[in-house]
């Protein structure tokens, strides 16, 4: 089985950008191959495993969406730099931060930050276009989100089906792993943002509502885990440590058990998720 997982993914990570063969038979027989590989994949059940995910990423998006109820909480110094999207250098760590980016976007619209938002909106393009799928983050889009700059409800929108896009975009090029470091990236960041904020969150029955819903989380922390495991091609170390780190924060989950959270506990695991989400915006 892992010498099967180690061809599959060295097939589904190639971008789109890369160089065409242009003899009709190696076509040909890339043709067959990527067939193939679909059916292995088809067969491990991981298009169901990345569809949860793309699903119910917005769980997460929604506790940002509770946190800006109370705009005096915004911190400008939560988000990732984004001169910092240049810098980026692998496919890899273009798809995480195109994740995290997408979270920021998130986080600076429900905050009533539109005006400055439109920089993170150009470098989510930029991120995009440069993992292959241009497409999600097409003028039309560009031209849509400016016009509806002060208008939270229309960027909100714009912006969910931008990254839906992205993530179908690169499931249907069979670019699996990609598209799970963009949730991944998504994912780090809207908890980073969400434990970072929640000590001065000020209603008590939401800060409750809130935990309740970071525990939720543990679920799919677990199947993300599950899907990157399966798509490791094992050898990469930038995924390897994502993937140890990711298994740190589950860790600390199962430690909580099933008792209900307090700040000191939502605390650890800020400095848990604090520490991969810092490797992760870390440049080259």
């Amino acid at each position: 089985m892992k010498n099967i997982l180690l061809y599959i993914v060295s097939v589904i990570v190639l971008l789109s950008c890369e160089a065409k063969q242009s003899d009709s038979s190696q076509s040909f027989s890339n043709k067959t191959k990527d067939a193939s590989v679909a059916e292995e994949l088809k067969r491990l059940g991981l298009p169901e495993k990345l569809d949860f995910l793309i699903d119910n990423l917005v769980l997460s998006d929604n506790m940002i969406m509770t946190l800006s109820s109370d705009t005096t909480i915004y911190n400008a110094t939560l988000l990732n730099n984004n001169e910092n999207a240049k810098l980026y250098t692998t496919s890899r760590s273009k798809a995480v931060n195109l994740g995290v980016y997408g979270a920021d976007l998130n986080y600076l619209i429900h905050f009533g930050q539109s005006q400055f938002s439109i920089k993170y909106m150009v470098v989510s393009k930029q991120l995009a276009d440069q993992i292959g799928v241009a497409m999600a983050f097409d003028q039309e889009t560009m031209d849509e989100y400016q016009s509806n700059v002060e208008n939270k409800d229309s960027l909100i929108n714009i912006i969910f089906l931008a990254y839906d896009n992205v993530k179908k975009m690169l499931k249907s090029e069979d670019q699996f792993l990609l598209s799970t470091l963009v949730i991944v990236g998504s994912w780090i960041e809207n908890m980073y943002i969400t434990t970072e904020l929640l000590p001065y969150f000020k209603s008590r029955q939401a800060k409750a509502k809130l935990a309740t819903k970071i525990v939720q989380q543990h679920d799919y922390l677990q199947k993300m885990i599950e899907l990157l495991s399966n798509l490791n091609e094992g050898d990469n170390m930038y995924v390897n440590e994502i993937l140890q780190d990711l298994k740190k924060i589950d860790a600390i989950y199962v430690s909580f058990g099933d008792k209900l959270l307090v700040e000191d506990d939502i605390k650890l695991l800020n400095t848990q998720i604090e520490e991969m989400r810092l490797k992760i915006i870390k440049v080259q």
